[in-house]
């Protein structure tokens, strides 16, 4: 049960004074000390940048950018900003802040338009076949049962679906089929190439090796290695 208040009771020592003019010059202080860390780290970040693109390692590159920590109690004493009315939480914030901005700002930095550093991707790869033989090209497995006959044979060619995070220099695009070489890949759509092997296939599983290679136009490149098996399905 809650106790009555009883004036005569003298054990309460209750500090009713509060000093506003200080309380308000110690936030002042920490918003200073936040803004400051906040600001530098977009520096710092542009350093992290330049230390990534003379050594390609990103976490090289990070540890880098957070060496800005370093300089914040210089930049509070050049600011003027009380390092004393800073206590523990303060300062672990004020990394915490500073942390986060660097890695947005690195992030930001590291893809377009300021940078590209990943490599273009094969994401699929498929065959599709000309049926009517009129140029109406259609994935295998897409292909009516009914539409292909026992003993005919049908044209096909190698469809990939190439992505970037930035843009894919065309004319890099290419395909080693079957060991017969390297040969160019001809764009049909937005991150599709196709590849025409000059080869007819009938009804049944059939089986293709080949490489295709890829360089965007910030010079990444990667090249993959294929083993695609499939059916031509006939009713």
């Amino acid at each position: 049960m809650a106790k009555r208040w009883n004036e005569d009771d003298d054990d309460l020592d209750i500090d009713l004074e509060f000093d506003r003019v200080e309380y308000m010059k110690k936030e002042i202080n920490k918003g200073k000390s936040t803004l400051v860390a906040v600001a530098i780290a977009p520096i710092f970040a542009l350093v992290s940048m330049s230390v990534f693109n003379l050594t390609m390692h990103s976490l090289i590159s990070l540890v880098t950018g957070m060496l800005g920590l370093i300089f914040l109690k210089p930049i509070y004493d050049i600011l003027n900003i009380d390092i004393d009315k800073i206590d523990k939480k303060g300062w672990v914030k004020n990394g915490g802040v500073y942390f986060l901005t660097l890695l947005a700002v690195w992030i930001i930095l590291m893809n377009p338009p300021f940078g590209d550093f990943a490599d273009p991707q094969l994401n699929d790869v498929w065959v599709e076949v000309d049926i009517n033989d009129n140029g109406e090209w259609i994935p295998v497995e897409d292909v009516n049962t009914t539409d292909v006959e026992e003993g005919k044979s049908y044209p096909i060619r190698i469809v990939a679906e190439i992505t970037d995070n930035d843009a894919i220099n065309e004319n890099s695009v290419k395909i080693n089929f079957e060991n017969e070489g390297w040969k160019n890949m001809t764009k049909i759509d937005t991150h599709l190439y196709a590849f025409d092997p000059d080869i007819t296939i009938e009804s049944g599983t059939h089986n293709y090796e080949f490489r295709i290679r890829m360089e965007d136009m910030k010079g990444n490149s990667n090249s993959v290695n294929v083993d695609h098996k499939f059916t031509l399905e006939a009713s």
